[in-house]
C-alpha cells in the first residue's frame, strides 16, 4: 500500500491537518453574541498508515492564505508552516504552526500528532493543539482508530474523539467522527463520513456530513476535492451576525487543492475555499512551496 499511503497523506493535508489544529470549518464558525465558542468540527481525512516513502521521509510545506468576508466581516490573513517527518517504520509525526489574523485578532495555534501502525490492519493517531486567540482553542485532544478491510486493505474505516474547550473558560466541544475511505489502485482515493459533536453551554447537538476525492500520482501532482455540510453550535467570537439566535445554524464549506511537483523533491500547493452560513460568506486563496526530504 506504498502508493495509497502517499494518496492518504495528501487527504491529511487537505482537511486542514485535522489532528494539528483548528480546522478550516471551525475557525470559519463564530459567534457575535457569545464571548467566544467552539463550532462543530470539519471532519478529518483518514490519517494514513505510519510507512516510510521509498526515498523520503518527510515533508514541509510553507505558505500564506487570504479570504474575504462579508457581512462587515473584517478579512482574514494566514502564515504558516506544517508538515510530518517519519521517526521510524511504522510511526510518524505530523506538525503545524500557524500564525491567523481572523475577525480582527492575531493569533498563534501550534499542533502535534502522531501516526503509528498498531498491526497490518490497525493503526491509530493521537494529538494535541492549542491556540493564543479567542477564535481559537485554548486546547484541544484528538484520538482515532482505524481498521483496514479486504485483503488488498483498499478500505479503511475510522472512529475518532475529539474534545475542545475555548478561551474564555466557558465554551466547550466533544465530537466523534466515523468515516470510511476507499483507496483505488488507479490513483484515486475517495473518503466519506459523518461527525457529531456536542457544544456547550445548551447541550447544543451538530451533526455533519463530509465527502472528498483525491485524485493523482505522487512527485507529478495531486487534486483534492472536499465538501462539509451540517449543524454548527455557535459562532467564534469576533464574527459580526446581525439577526438570529447564532446558535444552532446551517453551514456549508467546499474547499479546491492543487498539489504539483516542479522537480523530484518540491513544488508548489494552490487552494481555494467558499463557507456560508446564515450570516456571513468567506472566499479564500492559499499557496505554498513544499520541499520532501
Amino acid at each position: 500500500m506504498k502508493h495509497l499511503t502517499t494518496l492518504a497523506f495528501v487527504g491529511l493535508s487537505v482537511a486542514s491537518l485535522w489532528m494539528p489544529g483548528i480546522s478550516s470549518a471551525q475557525t470559519a464558525e463564530g459567534e457575535a453574541a457569545a464571548p467566544t465558542a467552539t463550532a462543530p468540527e470539519a471532519a478529518p481525512a483518514p490519517a494514513p498508515p505510519a510507512d516510510f516513502e521509498p526515498g523520503r521521509r518527510g515533508r514541509v510545506d510553507v505558505g500564506m492564505g487570504y479570504s474575504t468576508l462579508t457581512g462587515g466581516n473584517s478579512n482574514w490573513n494566514d502564515q504558516f508552516v506544517r508538515g510530518h517527518i517519519g521517526l521510524k517504520p511504522g510511526t510518524t509525526l505530523n506538525w503545524d504552526l500557524s500564525s491567523q489574523r481572523h475577525f480582527d485578532e492575531r493569533g498563534t495555534v501550534g499542533a502535534l500528532s502522531l501516526t503509528h501502525t498498531l498491526s497490518p490492519w490497525w493503526y491509530m493517531s493521537v494529538g494535541a493543539s492549542a491556540g493564543s486567540a479567542d477564535f481559537q482553542n485554548k486546547y484541544r485532544g484528538d484520538i482515532a482508530i482505524y481498521r483496514k478491510w479486504t485483503d488488498t486493505q483498499q478500505w479503511v474505516t475510522g472512529l475518532a474523539l475529539m474534545k475542545s474547550a475555548s478561551r474564555d473558560g466557558v465554551h466547550r466541544d466533544t465530537g466523534v467522527t466515523a468515516s470510511v475511505a476507499y483507496y483505488s489502485t488507479n490513483a484515486w482515493v475517495a473518503e466519506g463520513g459523518v461527525v457529531y459533536n456536542k457544544s456547550n453551554p445548551g447541550a447544543v447537538d451538530g451533526f455533519r456530513g463530509f465527502a472528498a476525492l483525491t485524485l493523482g500520482t505522487e512527485k507529478q501532482h495531486y487534486f483534492t476535492a472536499r465538501i462539509d455540510h451540517g449543524k454548527e453550535g455557535y459562532l467564534p467570537t469576533g464574527a459580526i451576525a446581525d439577526s438570529g439566535n447564532h446558535v444552532g445554524f446551517q453551514s456549508t464549506e467546499l474547499s479546491l487543492q492543487w498539489r504539483q511537483w516542479l522537480a523530484k523533491d518540491w513544488g508548489y500547493v494552490v487552494g481555494g475555499q467558499f463557507y456560508r452560513n446564515p450570516y456571513y460568506n468567506r472566499k479564500g486563496l492559499s499557496a505554498a512551496l513544499f520541499f520532501d526530504f
